[in-house]
């Protein structure tokens, strides 16, 4: 799969697997990522 400049959504972003998943999308050069979270502060 082709990551770079690609559009990310990940739900979940605020810890464990989704946190995980959006720090490799953005380290990989997802041009964005849209993170979901339930608390934003973390």
């Amino acid at each position: 799969m082709q990551i770079e400049g690609a559009v990310a959504l990940v739900t979940g972003a605020n810890r464990g697997l989704g946190r995980a998943f959006a720090r490799v999308l953005l380290e990989t050069g997802a041009r964005t990522v849209y993170a979901g979270a339930r608390d934003p502060a973390s």
